[in-house]
């Protein structure tokens, strides 16, 4: 995804939906965007998994949400 879309989100609770390379299937996460690393393509998620880290590649959609757990 472009980088300047996903600063939009810096803060705001998400549904993100990610597909690794090779799998069929898709992994869907839903937290807080704590950190975007545009440099390094990374983002920062705080969920109730706990804190998570994702690369902006494998970024299919995200989604704001309004609901929090």
């Amino acid at each position: 995804m472009e980088q300047n879309t996903i600063d939009r989100f810096l803060g705001k609770y998400c549904k993100i939906v990610t597909k690794e390379p090779g799998e069929e299937k898709v992994r869907v996460v839903t937290g807080t965007i704590k950190d975007v690393d545009n440099d390094a393509g990374f983002i920062v998620i705080e969920s109730i998994q706990g804190t998570n880290c994702l690369s902006m590649r494998t970024i299919v959609a995200i989604k704001p949400s309004s609901k929090k757990p």
